[in-house]
């Protein structure tokens, strides 16, 4: 596991501490869970910039649906208690939550990322012991349609403190510009909201390595041959909506 840097607040400190606990517990139970949103960013950005990072009020994490009754005991190990009626409402997108009084509620994401748009982050899912890839942390923020203050903060915080690669070579520290590129070459509605967001923030930068970082993901994303489904779906373009909106449950604040 990561060092938890010296310098973080006591908010921050309280969730990465626990975040870590989590994972630590399903490993050593047998079941794999990953850390996603804000608080995985974190782990992964050191730079100057991350003293900018926001404050944290719960924990999301990525598993595998196959292990949720594993999943349901860990938490049980934890401490943690189901929250039944979020389950219940939100079973049929695969997502679970769970509470505790202290430091606050874990939501969990079974098989696939549904939030804006959906995503199937499975293949990459070991490639990281603590988070998912670096690159599919990426394309969860640029995947916002109604993206706010904190998420541009954390795409920013992971660009300025990472540099291109792929996962091909396991550089679990390397923003894979094919692998976001082919996702958005799959899904017209994906390519929308990402090329939408790699502009608006490229136009707005002051920061001449950022924009030049910026440009070269839309390039790519722009320039990478798009599947059957993403033409087909690509004629009827903005006149039918091209996201989903997820209603958020207790607590939640990814």
């Amino acid at each position: 596991m990561r060092l938890i840097e010296s310098h973080l607040d006591t908010n921050a400190r309280g969730y990465v501490e626990e975040a870590q606990r989590i994972v630590r517990v399903a490993e050593d139970n047998g079941v794999t869970l990953r850390l996603i949103g804000g608080l995985a960013i974190r782990f992964h950005c050191h730079g100057p910039h991350s003293a900018h990072l926001r404050e944290y009020h719960d924990i999301d994490v990525f598993g595998l649906l196959k292990e949720s009754k594993g999943i349901f005991s860990v938490f049980q190990i934890l401490g943690y208690r189901p929250n039944t009626k979020f389950n219940l409402s939100f079973g049929d997108t695969l997502r679970l939550q769970f509470l505790s009084e202290a430091p606050g509620n874990v939501d969990v994401f079974l098989d696939k990322f549904r939030m804006d748009h959906t995503i199937d982050f499975r293949e990459h899912l070991g490639l990281d012991d603590l988070t998912i890839p670096i690159t599919a942390l990426l394309l969860t923020k640029l995947q916002m349609v109604r993206i706010g203050d904190k998420d541009v903060r954390d795409i920013v915080a992971i660009l300025e403190d990472h540099e291109f690669g792929s996962l091909a070579i396991s550089d679990r520290e390397a923003v894979d510009v094919e692998y976001l590129a082919d996702k958005c070459s799959q899904d017209w509605g994906l390519y929308k909201t990402v090329t939408d967001n790699l502009q608006k923030m490229a136009k707005t930068t002051e920061s001449k390595e950022l924009g030049k970082k910026l440009d070269t993901l839309l390039n790519s994303v722009l320039a990478k041959k798009k599947g059957f489904g993403w033409t087909v779906r690509s004629v009827i373009g903005e006149r039918m909506k091209w996201y989903d909106v997820i209603e958020v449950g207790e607590g939640e604040a990814y």
